[in-house]
Formats: structure tokens, sequence, C-alpha cells
């Protein structure tokens, strides 16, 4: 955020909460600051439809007084805050939040990332929570081999990683039947 030149602004939800003695976690995040350029993600879903779920990551095209137009791969899309609320066990609404329904995306968690289809992707595999169904999640975000970068302070452990990812027999045989 810090080498995008534009000064843009900071939004602020607005909570309304019954009970303050129960601790609320929201997904629509309370302030954050946006910039033109920025890469944001949906935290909720807007419109099916229209492809606005949660997860969808496109970059601020513009910023308005009350909302933000997000860039989602040449679609130019709206964004207004909605309400986000809280039930307690009987469906009863104990908080709510009416902000905008995005975070900043410059990264994010590869759980985060299934469904997506990235131009360009850089993969920290040094964590130990990494097992053969992340990487093989991380690695097919990117449809182009060569896009993706993968970041591991080990070469030795990098090539025993490489070795141990396997296909699924399973995802083998679909292929075979139907591509």
């Amino acid at each position: 955020m810090n080498d995008i030149k534009d000064e843009g602004r900071w939004f602020h939800a607005t909570d309304v909460i019954k009970n303050p003695n129960i601790q609320f976690t929201y997904r629509i995040p309370a302030a954050f600051h946006l910039k033109i350029n920025a890469v944001v993600m949906l935290v909720r879903n807007i419109n099916v439809e229209e492809g606005l779920c949660n997860g969808t990551v496109g970059t601020i095209t513009l910023i308005e007084n009350n909302a933000v137009w997000v860039d989602k791969h040449g679609n130019k899309v709206k964004i207004e805050p909605v309400r986000e609320e809280i039930l307690d066990c009987s469906h009863a609404i104990v908080a709510s939040r009416v902000g905008l329904p995005l975070r900043l995306a410059f990264s994010f968690t590869v759980h985060k990332a299934q469904r997506s289809t990235m131009n360009k992707a850089v993969i920290n595999f040094n964590s130990n929570a990494f097992n053969k169904t992340l990487y093989y999640v991380s690695l097919s975000r990117v449809c182009n081999i060569n896009d993706v970068y993968i970041i591991h302070n080990n070469e030795s452990e990098l090539q025993k990683i490489f070795k141990n990812i396997t296909i699924n027999s399973d995802v083998k045989e679909f292929h075979k039947k139907y591509m």
C-alpha cells in the first residue's frame, strides 16, 4: 500500500451490538484504508450470479463517498456497504455491522485461493502447514507454470516436496475418461 501514490480514503463500518458481553467476529472489517490500484477480496457473497462471491479478487479503480469500483478481470463493479448479522441459537440478531465487504488482498492463504485462477503467484513453501493437497492447490491456481514463483529456504527440501507431489488415482481415471 505504501508504494501506491494515491492518498486513498478510510472506510469505517457501523456496528449495532445488543449484548456487549458477547465477543463477535465479523468478516467485514471495522475500518481500513483503500487506495486506487489496491488489490482487494470480497469477504462475503454479494451477487453469486455475477460472480461476486466470497474470495473474489479485484483491483480498486474508483473510490466514491460510500462505495468503491473494483475491476474484476476487466469487468468494473460497484461495491457498496452491506449488512452482516450475528445471530444467536434462536436466530435472533444479537449484533450487526454495516460496511464494505472487502479486505486488502495483496496476499492471502492457499485456502482462500481455492477455486481461483491467477495470472501469477508467489508461493511460500516454508510453512510446516503445507501438505500434499495444499501444494497441489497452490500450484494449480496459475495456468502457466512459468508464472509460478516458489519461495523455500532449503533447496534439497524443495526437491523432496516436488518428488512427493502425486496425482490421485481417481483424478487420473476421471481425466482419462472425460478429457
